[in-house]
């Protein structure tokens, strides 16, 4: 699945940004604020509508059933779990929360999954804040969706992800100014 933004600006910026997310390539959103990175990622996935430019799939444009077709295909890791309304979460969710989650409390898949997914990641360690990032990349994983987007990873995702993007054929979207991820992406593109 391929993912083009062509000289899109959203409102309230004044910038455009125009990038091409391919299968098997693991592109990268980097510079400005994590905020506007997140922005961008929202943008990409038809949640955010351009003042200016387009977003397209596969050479469609993103409007209607294309949107629904995209969101069916995308499996999203957030930067962190949170509830709406909730500033600061907690604690790190349990892989029961994740699990529960509208999106994946179908997923035919076992905690040993999940652990074996999260060491896969290089991030099941017992580091609160990695575990938690490990846990919602390991689950948007195993879903198994041709897009994977992935918000502010953590450098011991790096190589994990570029060979998500490089051996599975996905198209893996990242957005993060952490230059170990940069560093092995494919295609970068830095906000101004």
């Amino acid at each position: 699945m391929t993912i083009e933004l062509n000289e899109v600006r959203l409102p309230g910026e004044e910038h455009t940004l125009s990038l091409l997310a391919d299968e098997g390539r693991l592109t990268c959103i980097t510079g400005g604020t994590a905020m506007r990175r997140t922005r961008w990622l929202q943008a990409l996935m038809g949640f955010e509508a351009p003042a200016e430019g387009y977003v397209s799939v596969d050479g469609e444009p993103l409007a209607g059933g294309c949107i629904a077709h995209l969101r069916r295909n995308i499996a999203f890791a957030p930067d962190c779990l949170t509830t709406v309304g909730e500033l600061v979460p907690l604690t790190p969710p349990t892989i029961h929360d994740v699990l529960s989650l509208h999106a994946n409390h179908r997923l035919a898949i076992s905690e040993a999954d999940i652990d074996e997914e999260c060491r896969r990641t290089g991030m099941g360690s017992s580091d609160p804040l990695q575990r938690q990032k490990g846990l919602l990349l390991a689950v948007a994983a195993l879903r198994r969706k041709p897009v994977m987007i992935v918000d502010s990873p953590l450098s011991a995702s790096a190589a994990y992800l570029h060979e998500m993007a490089a051996k599975e054929g996905r198209t893996v979207i990242v957005a993060t100014d952490d230059v170990t991820v940069v560093g092995l992406a494919d295609n970068v593109v830095k906000l101004t």
